[in-house]
């Protein structure tokens, strides 16, 4: 009986997401299977709070080969997933401006950097890649790479390029390497980061 109401739930939110898709975007047929509901702000800001002492303080133990984990990337690209462009893309904006003020002399960069790439995982978060868990994985290795580079560009716009480009595209690389497996490893560890009604079909 659970499991055939938890089944009608399902039926009824992807019917609900449809619907509203094909409303809104009648020339688009990459309707997502399922629109799950946005996390709470609270918990959403105890989350960057907390990502920003693990970034600041245990981050930098965990590099390898010149990158570490982005856990601000992370939790912006998971957010930008799960709830569209515009929210993707204020959180970002909010969580980028707390790495600028903290680290001072980044100007804005990693506020753009960071919004853009909220941003950019709402939108992906509307494509074919919503129906499967790897939009979450695949998604933070894009916007890994889009947040540093639109960083490094912003830096060399404010008068502050960033010294042996070359370096640095080598550690985004492997940021985006990271980014991805941690996003992976966290999607099994807990499936429901990923909108779990969205895969029951």
């Amino acid at each position: 009986m659970a499991r055939d109401r938890s089944l009608k739930l399902d039926s009824d939110g992807v019917a609900r997401t449809r619907a509203f898709w094909i409303a809104n975007k009648p020339g688009e047929t990459a309707a997502p299977a399922f629109t799950p509901d946005a996390p709470l702000w609270s918990a959403v800001a105890l989350a960057l709070v907390v990502a920003l002492l693990v970034q600041s303080s245990f981050a930098p133990m965990l590099a390898f080969r010149g990158a570490t984990v982005s856990f601000i990337t992370l939790l912006v690209a998971w957010y930008g997933v799960r709830t569209g462009v515009a929210r993707g893309l204020a959180f970002g904006v909010i969580a980028g401006a707390c790495l600028d003020a903290l680290g001072g002399g980044t100007g804005a960069a990693w506020t753009l950097g960071t919004g853009l790439a909220g941003g950019l995982a709402g939108r992906l978060a509307r494509t074919w890649l919503a129906d499967t868990q790897l939009a979450l994985v695949l998604g933070v290795a894009v916007v890994t790479l889009v947040r540093y580079a639109t960083f490094g560009i912003v830096m060399a716009a404010q008068g502050h390029p960033l010294a042996l480009p070359w370096v640095h595209i080598h550690a985004a690389l492997w940021q985006a390497v990271l980014d991805a497996g941690v996003a992976y490893i966290a999607l099994l560890v807990v499936p429901a980061l990923g909108g779990i009604p969205a895969y029951r079909r």
